[in-house]
């Protein structure tokens, strides 16, 4: 089972007028998960459900706060530069997340008006 790293791994949620990392705050947006953590193996719940993998494909929950001032909506996304395809894998796009939102709960139920892309799994999830 692979290691987490928050930085590359995960979400990383960005104001569109900003492109901030995570694990750490910058420019004052921050991002924390509750059901994963830097360097911990990554609960079968959260991973696909697919392509070999038995896991239940269920997306953590996040949450952020410390949007920059003029923020006009966030956008996820979720990349694993580790994966073995050469040159990583795309596993979430979400965006036209309005700036009233800032948590997204274990399950990824976005909020209306949200768009979610196709990930290189070929689903909108």
């Amino acid at each position: 089972m692979p290691k987490l790293s928050f930085l590359t791994t995960t979400a990383i949620i960005a104001a569109f007028i900003t492109m901030p990392s995570i694990a750490f705050a910058k420019d004052g947006l921050t991002l924390q998960s509750t059901s994963i953590a830097e360097g911990q193996t990554l609960d079968m719940k959260h991973v696909y459900k697919g392509f070999g993998c038995e896991g239940e494909n269920i997306a953590p929950a996040l949450s952020w706060s410390g949007a920059p001032e003029g923020t006009k909506s966030f956008a996820i996304t979720v990349y694993d530069p580790d994966a073995p395809t050469g040159s990583g894998w795309w596993h979430w796009f979400a965006f036209n997340i309005p700036t009233s939102t800032n948590s997204i709960s274990e399950g990824g139920t976005l909020p209306e008006g949200a768009i979610t892309l196709q990930n290189d799994y070929g689903a909108n999830e």
